[in-house]
């Protein structure tokens, strides 16, 4: 218990300093700071609640993760260079396993790493929002909006890789909105941050398979109407970067972890699937076995509010069904409005809000066609697309758009008139 107070208590520390660091002397951040606190503190006691049958017995791909990690320290402990290390599934467990190298098997600890990933999550996409020009207020409140959402919390305090993957997403973005606004930074910087990106774009892949695709496909179209729009030789050697990238992590790193890659669902009912082509038209028998409509609902909208009792987790929890419903209702409220935020995106052309979109468009297709068709599958999926949809949450700005186009009295008719 002592280990684990001092972990809790270390990581407080680092939120604090990650804060003060990152928010300097913007408006309120001593409240975001304290808010953030709440909610790493929040994820603490969770972790408790999760684990009061014991870190060995609870949990699904969290405790397989944990177990494999655990097997990747004797590993280490062994003499086996990190290079050759055996693992499965992930490369999250690679990284559990070192902390448990160092630090000794403690998946309390483990998880605590996995709650202050997510709390500067939340820095960096309040940070997102105060870049895109949003009000200090609205920013705090989009960051804080995140850090509180009932779902977020169970998924990034179990030894799950959904930590890491929200922390990739936000952090990726937030660094292509800096090199897109910083017109004067330095080549140097500039080059790291690009590099920096590309990193996190294998790294992606390599968590989720399908993620380079989606990633790519939002950078792309973000980073070419950015450079039509300002011809920026840094822009263009980004996209550059950007396309390369796309091109080697998936001759490499996709076509290797494609065979039997286990988070895609395969039609196994023929023989065969023993090559690359073999697993592609599996996949595609499975998307065309599917009704698209259907399966692109069931992934924006699923559990529904009929449904949630029915989810074996909290199956026998009266308090657990009654915050994940109104969560839903709060979600498909946020659906609504962000659909205004995303028609005002459109109207303005912003290249980066319009990678958001094309980001959150191809996820949730990809999603919605080869995920399994299980409603908190759908919800434990969808959670990757809550952060980048809060930044459209406002319905204001159309709004306020529309008016001022109708109010705008049109030209008079005397200025057009022949002399």
């Amino acid at each position: 218990m002592v280990e684990n107070v001092l972990w809790m208590l270390v990581l407080m520390a680092l939120t604090a300093i990650v804060g003060i660091l990152k928010l300097k002397d913007k408006p309120g951040k001593t409240w975001f700071i304290l808010f953030a606190e709440l909610a790493l503190v929040c994820r603490f006691v969770f972790v408790f609640v999760i684990y009061s049958n014991g870190t060995e017995y609870s949990g699904t791909d969290g405790l397989i993760y944990h177990q494999i990690a655990k097997d990747v320290a004797n590993q280490l402990h062994a003499g086996t260079p990190l290079w050759n290390v055996r693992y499965e599934y992930t490369w999250y467990t690679v990284l559990t396993g070192i902390q448990y190298a160092i630090f000794g098997v403690n998946r309390y600890a483990a998880s605590f790493v996995n709650a202050f990933f997510t709390v500067i999550s939340g820095y960096y996409l309040g940070e997102i929002a105060y870049n895109l020009n949003f009000s200090a207020k609205k920013s705090r409140l989009i960051g804080l909006i995140y850090l509180f959402i009932p779902s977020m919390i169970v998924w990034t305090t179990d030894t799950r890789k959904e930590a890491m993957i929200f922390f990739l997403i936000i952090l990726t973005w937030y660094m292509t909105l800096r090199i897109i606004r910083e017109k004067n930074w330095p080549i140097f910087r500039q080059s790291l941050y690009i590099l920096t990106i590309c990193l996190f774009l294998w790294l992606s892949t390599l968590l989720r398979i399908y993620m380079l695709y989606t990633f790519c496909g939002g950078l792309i179209f973000c980073l070419l109407f950015c450079y039509i729009k300002t011809r920026r030789t840094t822009i263009f050697a980004f996209l550059a970067a950007i396309l390369i990238t796309c091109c080697i992590v998936s001759f490499t790193t996709v076509r290797l972890n494609m065979r039997d890659y286990h988070a895609l669902t395969m039609d196994r009912s023929t023989s065969g699937d023993e090559n690359l082509d073999e697993e592609m038209k599996s996949i595609l028998r499975t998307i065309m076995s599917k009704k698209i409509p259907d399966s692109i609902n069931a992934f924006l909208t699923k559990p529904h509010l009929e449904e949630v009792p029915f989810i074996p987790d909290i199956a026998a929890n009266p308090l657990a069904i009654t915050i994940v419903r109104a969560e839903m209702i709060l979600w498909y409220i946020c659906m609504i409005i962000s659909v205004f935020g995303i028609m005002y995106a459109l109207i303005k052309w912003d290249p980066y809000l319009l990678g958001l979109i094309v980001f959150i468009v191809s996820y949730s297709l990809i999603n919605a066609l080869i995920s399994e068709n299980v409603a908190d599958t759908y919800y434990r999926y969808r959670a990757a697309i809550v952060a980048p949809l809060l930044l459209f949450a406002d319905y204001r700005p159309f709004f306020d758009k529309i008016k001022s186009l109708l109010i705008t009295p049109p030209p008079s008719a005397g200025h057009n008139r022949p002399a």
